[in-house]
């Protein structure tokens, strides 16, 4: 025993052995991991002598099915089921989860409902379309503009053309959501169908007062209200009218003319788009916009950014197509912010007209612009303030682009063909000196850059012969859709009742048998009577009753403007050609207009 001594000593003086490494499995994350080493183990609290054990503490499971099944029950391990408050959550949950399996279920079965009545109305389409027309493919929610048979709708107009000469007078389309629209093309140079230019075959493009659209004769259908606006509506355009509106509309072309004094290459796109607003703005308002100065000195201008804006919203309405009308349901908190945009711009001019109206009926103006203008000759009628408003946007809407992507395409024809342009120069020229002569023999001075309405009709017929040439080879509004009667028929072939039809304008203008030699820019067609008394032979602006209200006065504007350009610059084109891009209205609006004016220093006056 004392041998064994020293070494037990030496035994419990020596460094203990390092501790075994355990392995344990980590149940819910599925990795193994080492147990830390002895040393470095949180000791196990022990319960004081006497205290009564109740169990084992256990673990809190990191999966969250288990743990949500341990709620479900109630129960764990060695205890009672949960009280019943944490039971009613537990049943909200299996509800709020069974709700949302319903509601997925109902959006199948709906969407299954809609594919199928989607179906059958295409095949009753189709069985309504008589097989000798020879329908081009289709599909069932983009219609023919989305398939691939129009490549690019903005240049749809183009391509129409093609199919129309595929497959004859009728060509029908599918449009998105299989709503068909017919193109017609009468053949050897016949006359569009008198069923066509009926006033009861006409449908607004956006149907009666919806969301964003005027309650004006550019949407009102067919009916006494309609008749009731047209009559008052019409006395704006008179001839009387139109010479109280000539003012205006040479103070406007002199302030463009001034910004290109300058000479050089300028972009007329723009500009050309300002002058427009500002004529509406002087003639209907009797306000100054200011679109052109904004414009020229390249700063903004609420006035032409609203117009940008109600333009843009057209489109947008047309695209949408019923879904437009629930957004007028929509309180404004609601609606997407493009929208509440679309009408505050239409708020800025509804606000503009409001004032006017209500200065005319108070006594406030006694002379000036606004005397003469479109809001004060309505305010004179008995209608509300609503209707002079809405009447007077709706105008803008209907003039303000037509105008002057008319402008932009007739100066380009002009500028492409010298000789043509030659002859409309000697033309106003002759025109300017008659005025001067006349105006010594009276006695009395004339101002060398305005022509009265008469000179410009009597004096001019080449001019208004390039608007219509421009008209015809680049259609402002290529498209003009009217609902078909019943017992609608084109060379034998019925045509189903309700489906729009549209003449095909661009094909009609390009028809060898209405105009010789079609792809050449001739303005004398126009006294020669191809075109047609306001170019019926292609429903420039619409037939019958409905035909545009406002031809006039687009008349009148766009011979000033190429009158006094004509006189004070030469024209001539300045890098590529402007490119189409057709929304609503077809204009150079991707690639702008360069031109070059060239000043004439002995037709400055």
């Amino acid at each position: 025993a004392a041998a064994r001594r020293p070494a037990a000593a030496a035994a419990r003086h020596r460094a203990p052995p390092p501790p075994r490494a355990r392995l344990r499995l980590a149940p819910c994350r599925r990795t193994v991991r080492r147990a830390p080493p002895a040393a470095s183990r949180r000791p196990r609290r022990r319960a004081p002598r006497g205290a009564r054990r109740t169990g084992r503490r256990r673990r809190r499971s990191r999966c969250p099915s288990l743990r949500w099944a341990a709620r479900a029950s109630g129960r764990r391990r060695g205890r009672a089921p949960r009280h019943r408050e944490g039971l009613r959550v537990s049943v909200w949950e299996v509800s709020l989860e069974m709700g949302l399996l319903l509601l997925l279920a109902a959006f199948f079965a709906v969407a299954a409902a809609s594919l199928a009545v989607l179906l059958t109305y295409r095949a009753l389409v189709i069985s309504h379309i008589p097989k000798q027309w020879g329908n081009p493919i289709i599909t069932l929610l983009f219609g023919s503009f989305g398939d691939g048979t129009i490549p690019d709708i903005f240049t749809r107009h183009r391509y129409l053309v093609e199919l129309q000469r595929k497959f004859g007078a009728i060509c029908c389309l599918l449009q998105p959501l299989c709503k068909p629209v017919i193109f017609i093309h009468p053949e050897r140079g016949e006359p569009l169908p008198s069923w066509w230019s009926t006033a009861k075959t006409f449908r607004g493009p956006f149907g009666d007062r919806s969301f964003g659209v005027p309650h004006s004769l550019l949407g009102l259908p067919a009916g006494r209200e309609w008749a009731s606006h047209r009559k008052i509506v019409a006395l704006l355009f008179s001839r009387r009218s139109l010479e109280g509106c000539m003012g205006a509309i040479h103070a406007s072309t002199e302030e463009l003319a001034k910004l290109c004094e300058a000479g050089g290459v300028l972009d007329l796109y723009p500009l050309l788009h300002a002058w427009s607003l500002d004529v509406i703005g002087r003639c209907a308002f009797g306000h100054e916009f200011g679109a052109l100065a904004a414009t020229a000195g390249g700063e903004g201008c609420a006035f032409t950014a609203a117009a940008a804006l109600l333009n843009d919203g057209m489109v947008k309405h047309q695209v949408l197509g019923p879904l437009a009308h629930l957004l007028g349901w929509l309180p404004a908190w609601a609606r997407p912010r493009y929208w509440r945009r679309v009408e505050e711009a239409r708020r800025l001019y509804a606000g503009t007209a409001e004032a006017i109206v209500g200065r005319i009926r108070c006594g406030g103006e006694a002379s000036g612009p606004v005397v003469s203008s479109f809001c004060a000759t309505l305010s004179r009628a008995a209608w509300s303030v609503e209707e002079v408003v809405d009447e007077v946007v709706g105008l803008l809407l209907a003039g303000h682009e037509t105008s002057s992507n008319t402008a932009c395409w007739a100066l380009h024809l002009l500028a492409t063909s010298q000789p043509q342009q030659e002859r409309c120069r000697a033309e106003v020229d002759r025109a300017f000196e008659s005025a001067e002569a006349k105006s010594e023999a009276a006695g009395t001075s004339a101002s060398p850059t305005r022509l009265s309405l008469g000179e410009l009709e009597s004096s001019c017929p080449l001019l208004l012969g390039c608007v219509y040439e421009a008209l015809r080879l680049f259609p402002t509004v290529p498209t003009t859709p009217h609902i078909a009667p019943r017992g609608a028929q084109l060379h034998g072939l019925p045509i189903p009742e309700g489906c729009p039809v549209s003449p095909n304008k661009v094909a009609l203008g390009l028809d060898p048998n209405l105009f010789s030699h079609p792809h050449a820019f001739d303005p004398e067609r126009y006294a020669r009577g191809e075109h047609g008394p306001h170019g019926a032979a292609l429903a420039t602006f619409g037939a019958g009753p409905r035909i545009c209200v406002g031809l006039r006065l687009a008349e009148t504007e766009l011979c000033a403007l190429l009158a006094l350009l004509l006189r004070r610059f030469e024209i001539e084109p300045a890098g590529p050609a402007p490119r189409e891009w057709c929304a609503v209205t077809n204009s150079p609006r991707q690639s702008g207009l360069s031109l070059r004016l060239v000043p004439r220093e002995w037709g400055k006056g």
